[in-house]
Parts: C-alpha cells; structure tokens; sequence
C-alpha cells in the first residue's frame, strides 16, 4: 500500500478529475483519501513508475510520497525522525512547499538536516529546476489541513519546458485560435479512453488535441474546415511522431464537422475530443443582443454536429467538448441550451468521480483571468440502444 499527494497546477478540481478519468480508463485501482485546496492524498494498492505517470497528466504539478501525518504539537518531533534524505552525499539542496501553514514550518526541517549533520542549502527554485542542476536534492510538501499536518517527499516533477517544446517548436502555431498544449492533454485525459483506442476532433485546427492524443498513445483522426489548416495540422503531426518516435497512427481531412457521417463510417470512433467554433474572438465583453446573436448560431451548429457525432461514436462512446458561456456587459450569462441538444440525440453527462468517495462536477467551468468567452467543459457518453 502507498500513499502519495498529488499537487495540482491551476485548477485543481479539473486536475483531479483528469487524474480519476486517467486511473479509471486503464483499470488501475486507487482511493482518494483527502482533498486539499491544491493537492488530493490518494492511495494505491500497487507499485506504479510517479515519472511516467506525471508526464502525462497535465493537471499535476508534482507526486509526493507521504512520510507522515500528525497533529501540530507532534510536528517538529516527526520532523526531526522522518527520513528526509537517503543519498549518500554531505552537502545537499532542498526545497520547501508549505501549503495552509506558517512558513516558519521550514524552520524545523532546517534543524532536521544540522542534525544529520547535512549542509543543507535551502532553495526557493522550483524543484524541476533543482533537478536540472543535477545536484543531489530534496523536495518536500507540507500541507495544513484543520488542525493536521501532512508532510510528503515528492518522488516525481512535471517539467512545463516540455510542454513549451511542444507548443513552440512544431511547424506551425496559432497562439489567437488554438487550445493550450496543457488543456488539450488533459481534455484527452478526461475522455476516460483506452490508450490505441481511435480518438477524433472534428474542429481540429492545427492539432494540439491530437498531437497530445498522439503522445498519450492513441490512433488519431482530425477533421477541419479550412483546407490550409488540416494541410498545417497534418505537417504539425508529422513533426511529432518523428520528434517524439510515436506508433501512433493519424489521418487528417479537410471538411465540415457537421457532416462527420460523410467522411467517418457509422460507430468507428472511440472518442471526440474538441474545442470546436466558440464564436468570434472578442476584445471585450459583448452587449446582450450580441451573446444571444453568438448563442444562437452556435446552437445551430453543434445541434447538427451532435446529430452527426452520435453516428460515427461506437456505443458509449465518450465526447470531451469545450462549449462557451457569454457574461455580457451588464453581467448576464448566454450559453448553448445543451440539455435540450443531449436529450435530442441521446448522450449523457459523464463523470469518472461518480463512484468515488471524493467526486468532481461535471460540467466544469474553465475560466482564466484572460478569458473574454468563459467555457464549460463537458464530459459525455452515448447512451446505449
């Protein structure tokens, strides 16, 4: 049995649903135990590789072992006992994550380490580059919760220069249109699919969805309007599978999503996972005549995809869709009617966290500060016949 926190990046609620879609998509039994305001203590049954696992969940900043748990009169004494280091050299490097605690906390794993007689230097460095400096370190989380603490050594680190790489160095890019290489990674995640299983966006862009799906080791079928763009994504996708020496299989068509029927045969597809037309790009929030004007052609057109989509998806198939809500200037909310879209062409919500102790919502609203067009991402599945 082990025991490990996951710290998460900037939504934790999203991160912790991709983290259950990913488990639950290859079988691998686990349990939520606490959720924090940052971070979820899991436990697990078996052995699994934390360096594999983080690099491809995009919501998690780190995986840390649990040491202990304790109240905080016992904390210093635990402190002082953990085995905080296990290498063999005098002279060390350490990192400190204190969460919901006084940052006097560090104070005690300074003593810790004169105590074992360890020239310690403390670093305020993010442990991904703490590891680059290939120098012999320790990273530890401290969270306060109530009134305990739980004190945890990270055994794994995302590195987000990967991320950049990717984002930056393939052919083409398209900062004003196109979906972060970390949501689209996590979007593919939260599909709750076998990897090899075929995965499709049907409003593919230039291919950040698929190249994550790529990567996480699914086949991959793009669909795009603009004959320029699938000719960019098609390039974008090259690059990868050769940069990254992928097996994956992948075929990009120029086309329009909301005839999906005439390119892909009936029940061939695993999962959809898109971030489809939001509408234009706004600069600033729009009048209210405007959002219902923008509602209603989107309305119009993922009514018809929806009506094609339930063709090409095998049963229960699973669609990860990004849908736009609108706050308008003087403060209301438009968004499409997509209750009455699921209850037309017989697709349910779906939520990996159901069954759990501890459960996230879905839909999820995905809004950054940035965000002119807030989004709601939603998980679905196609009900059986």
């Amino acid at each position: 049995m082990c025991e490990c926190i996951f710290l998460f990046g900037r939504n934790p609620k999203l991160s912790y649903l991709e983290l259950a879609s990913y488990f639950k998509a290859r079988e691998l039994a686990f349990k939520p135990i606490a959720r924090f305001e940052r971070a979820c203590l899991i436990s697990f049954p078996q052995e699994f590789s934390a360096e594999a696992l983080v690099e491809e969940l995009a919501g998690t900043v780190k995986i840390a072992k649990l040491l202990f748990s304790c109240n905080e009169n016992e904390l210093e004494e635990r402190i002082s006992s953990a085995d905080l280091y296990e290498g063999t050299k005098n002279k060390i490097m350490y990192f400190i994550d204190v969460i919901n605690a006084s940052s006097s906390v560090r104070e005690f794993f300074k003593d810790a380490f004169k105590r074992q007689k360890l020239k310690a230097v403390h670093k305020f460095v993010a442990p991904h580059i703490l590891a680059k400096k290939l120098c012999e370190h320790v990273d530890i989380i401290v969270i306060k919760n109530n009134s305990k603490f739980f004190v945890a050594k990270t055994i794994a680190c995302s590195d987000p220069h990967k991320f950049r790489e990717r984002d930056e160095e393939r052919p083409f890019v398209e900062p004003e249109i196109m979906s972060s290489v970390r949501l689209a990674r996590i979007l593919v995640n939260l599909s709750c699919t076998k990897p090899r299983a075929t995965i499709l966006d049907p409003f593919c862009g230039i291919g950040t969805v698929l190249q994550e799906a790529m990567l996480l080791g699914y086949n991959v079928k793009g669909l795009e309007l603009s004959p320029e763009r699938a000719k960019r994504c098609t390039e974008n996708l090259e690059w990868i599978k050769e940069r990254f020496n992928t097996s994956a299989d992948f075929g990009v068509k120029s086309g329009d999503a909301r005839r999906l029927s005439d390119y892909f045969e009936n029940e061939s597809i695993d999962a959809i996972v898109t971030e489809p037309e939001l509408g234009p790009l706004l600069k600033k929030l729009p009048a209210e005549q405007e959002a219902k004007q923008i509602v209603s052609t989107l309305q119009r057109l993922y009514k018809k995809f929806f009506s094609e989509a339930k063709l090409v998806l095998k049963p229960n198939g699973k669609i990860v869709i990004v849908i736009p809500r609108f706050r308008t200037k003087n403060s209301k909310l438009f968004t499409i009617n997509m209750d009455k879209i699921l209850h037309e062409n017989g697709f349910r919500i779906f939520n990996a966290t159901e069954n759990l102790p501890i459960k996230a919502s879905v839909p999820y609203l995905y809004k950054e500060e940035w965000h002119k067009i807030e989004r709601l991402i939603y998980v679905l599945e196609k009900a059986p016949k």
